[in-house]
């Protein structure tokens, strides 16, 4: 115990200074703001009003780190002062401001921009609905259609007056036909009309489907109510309610007629609304970004009562109802999963419903003693890392049963990825399609690769140094070494050594420290925060965000026609906006393109 000296009396106050902060890693911020409020000694210790170097400095890694996903590798022993991406960018770009300056510019001034394909307004804004947006900065024909952006255009946000936890954003997600976007008051935005594109993720097995428990409910409320033989019917007794936000079409409609025609009953009166509780559910759980009906947010099953019981009904639990925090995010082609606070899993993966099922491993250790430490997604599955236990995979899992809100996945162990040390201890690890999963160790002198079962490990020549970090894609696999950044193709899955590349940027004093890749094009991050972008944008989408497909092959001559729709631009090339900017993460899927930016 420290000791503290006050009118010549020496008494035990708590932990010595160097102990507590070697701690703070291990607190979530909530608790270290209780420990702060214990005594004047930890109060004085955890200056939250005087900038503590120590204190802001970990609340940012907590808040912006991105700690639980695989965007960052594990913390390396060999690397002394390891920095999260947006860290690393922050301090270089601001050197002479404390930890919790950077932290306020970070949680009040990033703004999220996205760009690419317009389809379903993945982008969070339709070509009428950001004002934004300009004439140039679209791809079309003509004025009428408008296939993509071109440029990064700042997505319309939570206004000023709105709290600052939901206006400061997190991270960012892309999958195939959206955006998921965390806000530091742990909710989840999904962009556009689906997230799913009409295709199946890693949800039920065996062409099954999660139980409806809203079509036995609307089953049972017209059925207890007699039939009418007038015209004042409220048009909602027949007509689909509004279904655009949080409830599938399929599910919250209600239907026609189910079972024996029920008794005619003649009246003059107006008949009420059987339907307004559930109107009411819809309209609550419809929860959008203000004045931006493009964003919507993401609920689970379990915040709504009537999934765990028939007996709940249609009204909602005020306690529960939105009060789980999520602290991260991972996208696939069509899905996604998020973790919250209390260390617990949940997955978006059916096309039947936009409510989160909670996963369960069965016969694995409780996350009490072996806690989840990141997440990640693949093209078609997802992936989880547990301490003590390793990579742990799945692309299906059991159908929820009524009553129920969570399922079982139906799940594999990655072989050798459980060491907590030594050269075999996992460092980073990336998701691609078909339950394939690129890995590298400490020893970072081989990569290894999950497929079919099988672990097995490959030598790249031409690649210098030790590898320190991987990412994937459908088509790509980028590796980090402490010389340099490589990336190689990938054909079926299958690594292909003869295209290996040296990434390099025209900018000698600028590398690529992180990146992210849609179907065919690749945007990165830089040290300096800048970005590049290369590969092909397909569709004339405007996915590489350089400008209109002309401008890039004809005017700039970067790039070339690859069939009639689709430019190729084959080396990183730096994406410019009108004003300068520092970028602090990025994200790309399908045909689109995102980053959190710093405007000048």
């Amino acid at each position: 115990m420290s000791t503290h000296n006050t009118g010549g009396a020496e008494f035990n106050v708590g932990l010595p200074p160097d102990i507590v902060e070697s701690t703070l890693p291990f607190l979530s911020a909530a608790d270290i703001r209780n420990l702060s409020l214990t005594n004047k000694y930890y109060h004085q210790l955890l200056n939250y009003e005087g900038g503590s170097l120590t204190l802001w400095h970990e609340l940012f890694r907590k808040a912006y780190g991105t700690l639980n996903t695989n965007e960052e590798p594990f913390k390396n022993s060999d690397v002394l002062d390891y920095m999260t991406c947006s860290e690393s960018i922050m301090t270089r770009k601001f050197p002479d401001e404390t930890w919790k300056k950077l932290f306020q510019r970070r949680t009040e001034d990033v703004c999220l921009y996205t760009w690419g394909c317009l389809k379903h307004a993945r982008l969070g804004y339709t070509s009428g609905s950001n004002e934004l947006l300009k004439e140039e900065d679209m791809n079309g024909t003509g004025s009428r259609f408008k296939y993509g952006v071109n440029k990064p255009t700042r997505v319309p946000w939570f206004p000023t007056g709105a709290p600052q936890n939901d206006r400061s954003v997190v991270q960012v997600s892309a999958g195939g036909y959206s955006f998921q976007i965390l806000t530091r008051s742990g909710k989840i935005f999904s962009t556009g009309s689906t997230y799913t594109g009409g295709h199946k993720g890693p949800g039920p097995a065996n062409g099954q489907v999660d139980f409806n428990p809203f079509r036995d409910a609307i089953r049972r409320l017209e059925t207890s109510y007699p039939r009418f033989a007038v015209g004042s019917m409220p048009q909602t007794a027949y007509h689909p309610i509004n279904t655009t936000g949080t409830f599938h079409p399929t599910t919250a409609r209600p239907p026609t007629h189910f079972g024996p025609t029920p008794t005619t009953v003649p009246t003059s009166q107006p008949h009420s609304n059987i339907y307004s509780e559930l109107e009411e559910m819809e309209q609550r759980a419809n929860e959008q970004v203000a004045g931006n009906k493009h964003l919507v947010r993401m609920f689970t099953r379990n915040s709504f009562p009537i999934y765990g019981s028939p007996e709940g009904g249609f009204r909602l639990d005020e306690e529960k109802f939105g009060a789980i925090k999520f602290v991260a995010i991972a996208s696939g082609r069509s899905h996604f999963i998020a973790l919250t606070n209390n260390n617990i899993l949940y997955s978006w993966d059916s096309t039947e419903s936009n409510h989160g099922v909670e996963i369960k491993f069965e016969d694995l250790p409780s996350s009490t003693t072996n806690p989840i430490l990141k997440i990640a997604c693949g093209w078609d599955f997802s992936c989880v890392y547990i301490y003590n236990v390793g990579l742990v995979i799945w692309k299906e899992r059991d159908a929820v049963l009524q009553g129920e809100t969570a399922a079982k996945a139906h799940y594999f162990i990655v072989p050798n990825t459980a060491d907590l040390s030594g050269d075999q201890k996992l460092v980073d690890f990336s998701c691609g399609q078909d339950n394939t999963i690129y890995f590298i160790d400490s020893a970072g002198t081989e990569l290894w690769r999950y497929s079919k079962n099988v672990v097995t490990s490959h030598d790249v020549p031409g690649v210098r140094g030790k590898l320190l970090k991987c990412i994937s894609c459908l088509s790509s696999l980028v590796l980090f070494t402490s010389f340099g950044c490589y990336s190689i193709k990938l054909d079926q899955g299958e690594l292909d050594s003869s295209t290996l590349v040296q990434l390099q940027l025209d900018d000698p004093e600028d590398h690529i420290i992180s990146l992210a890749s849609g179907d065919y094009h690749t945007l990165a991050l830089t040290k300096k925060g800048q970005l590049y972008t290369w590969g092909v944008e397909s569709q004339i989408s405007g996915c590489l965000g350089i400008g209109r497909p002309e401008h890039v092959v004809d005017e700039l001559g970067i790039g070339r026609w690859d069939g009639v729709r689709n430019v190729r631009v084959e080396k990183p090339t730096h994406i410019a906006l009108n004003d300068a900017y520092t970028a602090v993460s990025v994200a790309a899927g399908g045909w689109q393109s995102g980053a959190l930016i710093l405007p000048k």
